[in-house]
């Protein structure tokens, strides 16, 4: 009995349960909204898009650049399928020869060692015929692996090789929009957007700060204790706070005007570097241009040459069949038309080249597509 009474006198209700040991709970949430940045988001949201731009222009001048390289590899085909056939013309003309020889020779008008010296020479240009064969499947082959495509499948069109028109003008206005330039450019407005971005980063943050809190217990007001898990939410206060806060880091103060220093030296330099290269760009497009139309009146003179040669081979070869000349001084005028021919192709390809070269001083791939006649 009296043992039960110090048991009663120790808090428990009736169901046997000791006092306190009912489930507590202690529930918190805090909103915290920085609605005044000065502008700092603003801000980084520039220089994201000034990023963009950054890479939008870099991935246009590396596009230029491939298509330059591709241009370069697409017309050094086009010269090697030139002398190709220019090759495979002085084989057809010394082939003619040699059945005309051999004709001569069997009817005893001529001796049997004009057709072996001439079958010599014939076979002689067969090889040049294979050698350039395979400088034009090594061209081919360059032009796939930048590509991605089958060599086989590249077709080469040789007649635009001698569709030239060498009356092109050109204006520098259109250096403004050179990638390379635009590239730069993008470079100095993003340096601008990250010293922008910078200046802001001093002023402080003012925020909107909300807070609430439940707490509960399994102890009612009239003293019981319940253990289930679902009391505490029957008996619980709540709670809230609301106020207006201000973060200021006015230890980064000084770390700032480094970093805007810093910038503007990152400012400096690119627009340092944008003067530079627009000055480099001038110099490149009036020693491209002067030498394009410095090559313009060789390809002229290397035309006039082929063309002389070409009909001085066609009268001596007349003369050499009515027997006016000897062998050795039509293959002596073979060989001058051959070299004529050499020439005049080389000189073409040097007209090409240059006109590339402008048109990468200039920044306009269209360029070639303008100067082929149509």
């Amino acid at each position: 009995m009296k043992h039960k009474d110090l048991y009663n006198s120790s808090g428990s209700n009736k169901n046997g349960a000791a006092a306190g040991s009912g489930a507590n709970l202690y529930a918190s949430a805090v909103l915290q909204w920085n609605f005044m940045q000065f502008g700092r988001i603003k801000k980084n949201i520039e220089v994201a898009d000034a990023a963009i731009q950054l890479s939008k222009a870099d991935q246009s001048q590396e596009a230029f650049k491939l298509q330059s390289t591709a241009t370069r590899y697409y017309f050094a085909a086009l010269q090697s399928a030139a002398l190709l056939t220019i090759l495979k013309s002085d084989a057809q003309r010394l082939a003619d020869l040699l059945d005309l020889l051999k004709m001569q020779s069997d009817a005893g008008l001529r001796p049997s060692a004009d057709t072996l010296l001439i079958k010599s020479a014939f076979l002689q240009a067969k090889n040049r015929i294979n050698d350039q064969e395979a400088s034009l499947e090594t061209s081919l082959l360059q032009l796939a692996s930048l590509t991605g495509e089958d060599a086989d499948n590249i077709s080469i069109d040789t007649s635009l090789y001698h569709r030239f028109n060498s009356d092109e003008n050109f204006t520098q206005n259109s250096l403004q929009n050179h990638p390379y330039l635009n590239y730069l450019n993008a470079a100095v407005d993003y340096s601008n957007a990250q010293l922008e971005a910078v200046k802001k980063e001093v002023y402080p943050s003012i925020g909107l700060l909300a807070g609430t809190g439940i707490r509960g217990s399994g102890i009612d007001a009239a003293g019981n204790v319940n253990k289930n898990l679902s009391a505490p939410w029957n008996n619980n206060v709540g709670s809230y706070l609301i106020g207006v806060g201000v973060t200021w880091n006015l230890s980064s103060l000084y770390q700032n005007k480094t970093k805007q220093k810093i910038a503007g030296h990152e400012i400096a330099s690119a627009k340092a570097n944008y003067a530079a290269s627009q000055l480099q760009l001038n110099t490149l497009y009036a020693s491209a241009l002067a030498s394009w139309k410095q090559q313009c009146q060789k390809l002229k003179d290397a035309q006039i040459a082929f063309k002389s040669s070409q009909e001085a081979y066609d009268l001596y070869t007349v003369r050499y069949e009515s027997g006016l000349i000897n062998l050795i001084e039509l293959l002596q005028l073979q060989k001058s038309l051959q070299d004529a021919e050499s020439n005049y192709v080389n000189a073409i390809a040097s007209y090409w080249n240059e006109l590339i070269d402008l048109s990468e001083a200039i920044g306009k791939p269209s360029l070639l597509l303008n100067a082929i006649k149509p």
